[in-house]
């Protein structure tokens, strides 16, 4: 009796005992796979950063030193066939970036990075980046359309451009906002002078009288192209902006109608 129950404590202990080293496997091969994790993480971590490397050539073909460079840096680089030249240079423990710019200026080149892919351009090829385009209308008052955008269009960027409009007698600009200012100062000093007023007729009332001007109907002390109505007469109408008078008179032909 005695002997049965020593058996049965003997057996729960090495039922213990394997579970407790089973756990134990367990714990150590999950702590393998973290520290081969990280080092995986680092490992990707040191490729993605600026590599490190050193250089010796001599006389060597451009395009194959690039060649050598993008095998050992694992890089994407479109290499033209306007990219030639030789390279004689030594380099030390220099930035991978460094590195490839330094040989590139010396032959005259340089690159462009888009999306992970190298772009081997000459120097003189690199395109600024656009400016900003706006398009704004300019009103003209008393300037024709045409004679404005022939004194006008020379302040232009290359990347400008300049419409007119004859009906409504605008100027349609397309540049940067700095030159399109430009035209709109250059603009309000030329556009100046009296308005052409085509007076076409006269309705005289006991009340108010009414005139029409380039079409538009009109009463004392309304305004067009920033004159007012100041006076209507039998035949003739007074406009008036400041101390600036103009009297406009109807035509002979117009004016005279038989009783």
């Amino acid at each position: 009796m005695l002997e049965s129950k020593r058996d049965t404590k003997r057996t729960q202990c090495c039922r213990i005992n394997k579970m407790a080293l089973y756990l134990v496997a367990v714990i150590i091969t999950f702590a393998a796979l973290g520290i081969a994790a990280q080092q995986e993480a680092a490992a990707t971590a040191s490729v993605s950063g600026e590599e490190v490397i050193s250089l010796n050539v001599t006389q060597m073909d451009l395009q194959d030193v690039l060649r050598l460079i993008a095998e050992k840096a694992d890089l994407n680089i479109i290499i033209s066939k306007e990219v030639a030249g030789t390279v004689s240079l030594r380099l030390k423990n220099v930035g991978l970036w460094e590195a490839l710019g330094a040989i590139l200026e010396s032959n005259g080149f340089t690159y462009r990075e888009e999306k992970g892919i190298i772009r081997v351009l000459k120097l003189e090829e690199i395109i600024e980046e656009k400016p900003m385009l706006t398009t704004e209308i300019i009103l003209l008052k008393y300037a024709k359309a045409e004679e404005m955008k022939k004194a006008s269009q020379h302040l232009l960027s290359p990347s400008g451009t300049m419409e007119i409009d004859i009906r409504s007698n605008v100027l349609v600009v397309t540049d940067t906002s700095q030159n399109i200012e430009k035209i709109r100062q250059l603009v309000t000093k030329l556009d100046t002078g009296i308005p052409l007023f085509n007076l076409m007729g006269i309705l005289s009332a006991s009340d108010h009288s009414l005139a029409m001007i380039n079409k538009r109907i009109l009463k004392v002390g309304e305004r067009i192209d920033d004159f007012t109505v100041s006076e209507i007469g039998g035949n003739s109408v007074t406009l008036k902006k400041g101390e600036q008078v103009v009297t406009l008179t109807l035509r002979e032909e117009l004016s005279a109608v038989e009783k």
